[in-house]
């Protein structure tokens, strides 16, 4: 058994050496104007103690979807809790975090994670072995949603050797498993019921929680016992709730607050050329929008329509009015950062009125009605909704508008109800291309919102899950891609990023490559 510390070459790929084997270009998303995602905020030196940093998003935590990766979580996920290995942002190979090492089998179907010692959570209770257990077993459970969930089932057994060291066995190779280590929150077994209900949030980092609010905000302050030593610099942080975006933005302006997460870019735009602040883009490129279509209504059902509003819409105009530059057009949910990223087929898809109308007429659909639909509480979806509309009218689709409230539009997206095109966001395209096509909503293999029912889908995603060979991984990533532009039940218009507005008051600033903020260096001047 071949002992690897910190990054096993077996179970999952090594990114560089699959980076290559695939081709991935050298392009990044195009950011002007703003700070490159590719410069890690650092300190820059001695950083001071202390202060408060204020924090503003348009929408409360939510404890239940803790494990489901929902934005707003993103600003609880890393403060409070720790994950087993957090990626590095240049190489894409897992570096140490709860778990110190890790040791590989022969066959990659089994690994042994050594744990940090001397780490305790909030409650001041060790963290072991059981709770590595915990957090998987509890990732299986029906009534938790994951989209990484498909990996935690992989594990077929699970050992602790001792409580640091702990061993799991797997059905078979799981070419993602580290997409799952880098996500995996562990959190308190033993106050589990109260966190779900957000009544007590018990985690292992750098913060620990002092109040929560519901609807208003969050409270954390510094957890004096946090294994890693220096860290945080901070004494407090504090999450406001303002639902509206350009009131975000006037807090900041005042000095009322120090972030803004995930802004509407166009407001981030009116703060860029302020040299008080300064708008960093995310590296994990992480935030794919799309419209896609719901295969079960007619005349969505024949992929000639579905190809031709892929042909219809104007991605550059999406990308410069709507989400004010940050991030470039593509045909595929792949981040540069993927290995399945091929630039040139990410590019298959461009504005051609010509092709999209030969297409409607030779699927007979002239005249059509096409429900476009979104939810009503997204700014920038209802913008691109429309514009997406206008471009359908212009092929000779009757496209028409619908709006739907936020509880109304996801339980429809989860139920696959939709009732035609939908406008929405995903995740999941910049690190192991299997996490997407068998764990994200829209693309899963096995049930998506779109109702797309394939076995060569399905055997294509299984093949990609399973292989850590890199010249099948190539393979197959090719065969997805060609499916993936074939039938387009999901069509990806702009490759983009979650973005953090800031005062230039804050250094130290970092995330996860799942954009989970990571406060440990971050400071106040």
């Amino acid at each position: 058994m071949p002992s690897h510390t910190p990054a096993p070459e077996g179970l999952t790929l090594s990114r560089r050496r699959l980076l290559a084997a695939i081709g991935v270009g050298g392009a990044l998303l195009a950011v002007p104007a703003c700070r490159s995602a590719a410069e890690e905020s650092s300190t820059g030196g001695a950083a001071e103690k202390g202060g408060t940093l204020k924090i503003a998003q348009t929408a409360d935590i939510a404890p239940a979807t803790l494990f489901g990766q929902n934005n707003p979580n993103f600003t609880l996920a890393r403060t409070v809790f720790n994950t087993l290995t957090e990626y590095d942002h240049k190489t894409l190979e897992p570096k140490p975090s709860l778990a110190e090492s890790w040791t590989v089998a022969a066959d990659q179907k089994s690994i042994t994670l050594k744990l940090r010692k001397g780490v305790t959570f909030h409650s001041g209770r060790p963290f072991t072995a059981a709770d590595v257990t915990f957090a998987l077993e509890n990732l299986t459970k029906e009534t938790i949603a994951s989209q990484l969930k498909h990996v935690a089932l992989a594990v077929r057994r699970i050992t602790e050797d001792d409580e640091h060291t702990i061993t799991l066995d797997l059905a078979h190779p799981v070419s993602n498993l580290f997409d799952l280590f880098e996500i995996l929150l562990i959190v308190d077994k033993e106050s589990i019921g109260e966190l779900l209900k957000g009544t007590k949030i018990i985690g292992t980092g750098p913060f620990e929680v002092a109040d929560h609010t519901p609807g208003t905000g969050l409270d954390l302050q510094r957890y004096d016992g946090y294994w890693k030593k220096g860290a945080p610099l901070l004494d407090a942080v504090e999450v406001t709730v303002v639902s509206q975006s350009a009131s975000m933005v006037s807090s900041l302006r005042s000095g009322g607050t120090h972030l803004l997460v995930d802004v509407a870019p166009l407001d981030a735009a009116s703060v860029k050329s302020d040299d008080r602040f300064e708008v960093t883009v995310s590296d994990a490129h992480d935030s794919g929008f799309y419209v896609a279509s719901n295969v079960r209504v007619k005349p969505l059902d024949d992929k000639r329509v579905r190809q031709a509003v892929a042909w219809a819409v104007d991605r550059d105009r999406i990308l410069s009015q709507v989400l004010g530059g940050i991030g470039t057009v593509t045909s595929l949910p792949w981040a540069t950062s993927s290995p399945a990223y091929d630039k040139t087929k990410a590019a298959h898809y461009s504005r051609d009125l010509t092709k999209a109308k030969a297409l409607i007429r030779a699927a007979g659909a002239d005249g059509r009605t096409v429900k476009v639909v979104y939810n009503a509480g997204l700014a920038t979806n209802a913008k691109i909704a429309e514009i997406v509309q206008y471009d359908l009218t212009q092929i000779g689709l009757d496209a028409k508008a619908e709006p739907l409230q936020a509880a109304d539009f996801l339980a429809k997206l989860q139920a696959g109800e939709l009732p035609g095109l939908f406008i929405n966001g995903h995740g999941f395209g910049q690190l192991h291309p299997a996490t997407l096509v068998k764990g994200a909503f829209p693309f899963n293999a096995d049930k998506n919102a779109s109702n797309f029912d394939s076995d060569e889908y399905r055997r294509l995603a299984d093949r990609l899950w399973k292989t850590t060979e890199e010249s099948e991984a190539k393979e197959v990533a090719d065969q997805l891609n060609d499916l993936l532009l074939e039938e387009q039940f999901v069509s990806d218009l702009v490759a983009s990023s979650h973005t953090f507005t800031l005062s230039s008051k804050v250094s130290g600033l970092n995330w996860t490559m799942y954009d989970y903020l990571d406060l440990d260096a971050t400071a106040i001047g």
